[in-house]
């Protein structure tokens, strides 16, 4: 059974959704690319799997308190 060829106009750091599963893509050292599995989600997925919400300032502020600071911003 002959199947189409695809094109994919891939570039590096982009994430890919193959058969369900997310793949980054990096480059494979010889001048090509490959898919490595992603191990990163976002805070959003986070979220939504485990339930929650952001805190609010005061919250923040309750649980962290006065961070030290580098004086960088």
């Amino acid at each position: 059974m002959a199947s189409a060829v695809q094109k994919l106009d891939i570039k590096i750091g982009q994430t890919v959704e193959v058969e369900g599963r997310r793949y980054d893509v990096v480059p494979d050292g010889e001048g090509g690319i490959t898919f490595e599995p992603a191990i990163t989600k976002t805070v959003a997925e986070l979220r939504a799997q485990r339930g929650g919400q952001a805190l609010t300032p005061a919250e923040f502020d309750e649980l962290f308190g006065e961070l030290p600071s580098d004086g960088e911003g």
